[in-house]
């Protein structure tokens, strides 16, 4: 996360808000085709377009880099928020919320790694 914060501050400062789009429509399209591929196995919604899930992805990936930026979260637990917030967002409604199985889930319930 902090490798992708300081890269994403750089590109800002240098380039222009169309091209950083542009640079990100690789992965992007990527992650279209991976939610693509969970709602065809039904375990991901369908009740929302693609593209907003592949925003909310996105938006909660900056997110954390600035919390981490603010200090008000580690690099070594944002990848457990972010999945647990994306499993969260992503869950088909009335589905149970897959268990995030991250370090902090496991530190937490005391299992092991």
């Amino acid at each position: 996360m902090d490798e992708a914060r300081a890269l994403l501050a750089a590109a800002q400062r240098e380039l222009s808000a169309g091209r950083i789009r542009e640079l990100h429509a690789g992965p992007a399209a990527r992650v279209e085709a991976l939610v693509s591929r969970g709602r065809a196995a039904g375990a991901l919604r369908t009740d929302l377009p693609i593209a907003w899930l592949v925003n909310v992805l996105h938006t909660v990936m900056h997110s954390a880099a600035e919390e981490i930026r603010a200090g008000r979260l580690t690099s070594d637990r944002a990848a457990d928020h972010i999945t647990a917030t994306v499993l969260a967002a992503f869950t088909p409604p009335g589905a149970p919320v897959p268990e995030n199985c991250g370090r902090a889930h496991r530190q937490h319930r005391r299992l092991p790694p």
